[in-house]
């Protein structure tokens, strides 16, 4: 026998075993899906079971018992804000709102609106003094606006965004606990790797990889990781879905199949769809949410846009004046949480541009249908070392600069970097060494950092502020090889 056949015989051999071994893998995930993975977000999310199975049993609802029972949430909202936040105690107060008297929507808005400026600089005022201190949740946000700001969140609101999630996700086919791979890049979200989180990620059935950092070795890592492991669910922001998309189109031999994808936290194109629809071979749905106000929005399976979370959410557009828009004509959007009773979120500017689609969905959910958003759409810094850095990563660097308003990083040369910063009126201190010197450390040897400090960062035409602008091709990223289809 020459060595030839022995390899031969070998790899059969060898196949034989993996494809014995592919249903044991397959029962092992089931296993930790409906055993373990329950009682584990019973701990984590308690009451987030008992949301998912109200959502569920009302999503084919008749608008009139959807509307009447947000009309509900909305009421038990506004009551507890008069009654226990100081900011909407004495705007209340001053703006002569009697909320015994309201009666509609119309009512509604004579609320004026809650904008990230008074997030910023009244956030103590906010918060509602009868929840106790030990139940509040921080979190923060750079956000797509480059204004950050600080806020809290509480159990039930986390509890209520987990059914949410689950919800949206179960139109597409997905469940509780599938295997997920994550390509995301909040050092929020990303777990740390202590033995507990590698514990519940192992648990959640979860991989990510880390869109802040992104390289070639990265990604073929991860990859090939994928390839074996086959996740069900592939999530992460429409930039680096878009990325991670064209690197398995240049490399055909790696093969992932999901049964769906979902794109979130930027505005996700029509070219940028089609391409990661491409790669992955499986429906590509758009996910809209906010780091203040998540779990937004989603479309379901007709694509016909994204159906509004009416029974945690209320959306409003409305025009420059405040007027509400008719459909097809686009506007600000505010938002209102009927969920966070930490700190009440009552309609919220949350600087993105949308428009209600102009008829109902095929699908017969009842909840509200945008047909688009307009903004949210973050540039990658390419450094000269190979790296690829998704912009949200450079809002964490001001995380704990309040006397920032506005920040915007401009990239024009992959060795020159600008950073335009706005300060808060009568803030005159800016740490510029301090800030250039992380700034080179994130972006590696042999890129100029310029800090300039300047009056005013204007907004693109959208009404949306970019926070990185790039004009800096990607190195592998190759735009035109893979042609692109109408979605």
């Amino acid at each position: 026998m020459t060595y030839g056949q022995t390899s031969l015989a070998s790899s059969h051999k060898s196949t034989r075993k993996f494809a014995g071994f592919r249903p044991l893998r397959f029962l092992a995930s089931e296993t930790v899906r409906t055993m373990l993975f329950p009682i584990y977000q019973r701990r984590q999310t308690p009451s987030a079971f008992q949301h998912l199975m109200e959502l569920r049993s009302h999503e084919f609802a008749s608008l009139e018992i959807i509307n009447k029972m947000q009309w509900a949430r909305i009421v038990k909202l506004l009551n507890h804000a008069a009654t226990n936040a100081p900011y909407y105690r004495d705007l209340f107060r001053r703006e002569h709102i009697a909320l015994k008297d309201f009666r509609s929507m119309r009512d509604f808005a004579r609320i004026p609106i809650l904008s990230k400026k008074t997030l910023q600089e009244q956030p103590k005022d906010l918060l509602a003094t009868n929840v106790d201190e030990r139940r509040r949740q921080r979190n923060a946000s750079g956000g797509s606006t480059g204004e950050p700001v600080q806020f809290y969140q509480d159990r039930f609101y986390w509890d209520y965004a987990r059914a949410s999630q689950w919800f949206v996700e179960s139109w597409w086919g997905i469940r509780p606990g599938d295997r997920t791979a994550s390509i995301w890049g909040c050092d929020r979200d990303l777990p740390q790797q202590t033995w507990k989180e590698r514990l519940s990620q192992e648990i959640c059935q979860v991989r990510t990889c880390n869109a802040f950092a992104l390289t070639e070795q990265r990604m073929e890592a991860f990859a090939r990781m994928l390839m074996t492991w086959q996740p069900k669910f592939v999530v992460g922001y429409a930039s680096a879905l878009e990325l991670f998309s064209r690197f398995l189109l240049d490399r055909p031999q790696l093969r992932i199949r999901p049964i769906a994808v979902k794109s979130t936290a930027e505005v996700l194109r029509t070219e940028q769809r089609s391409v990661i629809r491409e790669a992955f071979d499986c429906p590509v749905y758009n996910f809209y949410g906010s780091r203040e106000v998540n779990n937004l929005a989603a479309e379901c399976p007709t694509f016909s846009g994204l159906h509004v979370n009416t029974l945690g959410r209320l959306v409003e557009i409305v025009d420059e004046y405040g007027e509400p828009v008719v459909p097809g004509v686009p506007g600000r959007i505010l938002v209102t949480d009927l969920t966070n009773f930490t700190m009440p979120f009552i309609r919220y500017e949350i600087q993105d541009i949308g428009s209600w689609a102009q008829k109902p969905c095929d699908c017969g959910r009842p909840f509200p249908l945008l047909s688009e958003v307009a903004g949210r759409s973050s540039d990658f810094i390419v450094t000269p070392g190979g790296r690829i850095i998704h912009g949200e990563y450079f809002t964490h660097l001001f995380y704990e600069l309040p006397q920032v308003a506005r920040f915007q990083l401009v990239q024009n040369a992959i060795s020159e970097v600008e950073v335009k910063i706005e300060l808060k009126p009568g803030e005159e201190h800016l740490p510029a060494v301090e800030l250039q010197n992380k700034m080179t450390k994130a972006l590696g040897p042999g890129v100029n950092v310029e800090i300039k400090r300047v009056e005013r960062i204007d907004r693109s035409v959208s009404g949306k502020h970019r926070f990185t602008v790039s004009t800096v091709s990607r190195p592998w990223s190759q735009q035109n090889t893979h042609p692109v289809a109408r979605a």
